[in-house]
């Protein structure tokens, strides 16, 4: 397993995503939502990784929720980096993250794969993103 570091520009939200995905394994989604080509998405996942967000301060952490409304968007308040999406489902969550927020960044060279996702419901999107997402922990640095 790899572990991957990353986060926003001043280091409120930073994460360790675990893999045994190479980057050349790994595909780069570009959802095609006004939101993500705003920001410039390629979202990383790998179902069977693992995936710790954490929050230095909660309080400058935008959950910035689009669509029908179960994922939390992280961006930080700070410094205006989208780092990824966290959705939680119960007891689990899941999440990916952006490739261009990883601190080798470099490495993960394949262009992102435009995707289209808005035809799904609730049950549709939750059933994919298990299967695709990485299952993930959020932690605040304050707890």
């Amino acid at each position: 397993m790899t572990v991957y570091e990353g986060g926003c520009h001043c280091g409120n939200l930073r994460f360790a995503f675990t893999t045994k995905r190479t980057p050349d394994q790994m595909e780069p989604r570009s959802c095609q939502c006004s939101f993500c080509i705003k920001h410039a998405t390629g979202a990383i996942s790998d179902p069977d990784g693992s995936l710790t967000i954490t929050m230095k301060d909660p309080d400058q952490v935008n959950k910035y929720h689009i669509g029908i409304g179960i994922s939390d968007f992280m961006i930080c308040r700070n410094c205006g980096v989208y780092i990824g999406a966290h959705m939680p489902d119960g007891d689990d969550a899941y999440a990916n993250v952006m490739a261009h927020v990883l601190d080798d960044h470099a490495s993960f060279t394949r262009p992102s794969v435009p995707v289209v996702r808005t035809e799904e419901n609730e049950t549709e999107k939750r059933t994919r993103r298990r299967a695709a997402w990485t299952p993930a922990v959020l932690l605040s640095a304050q707890e």
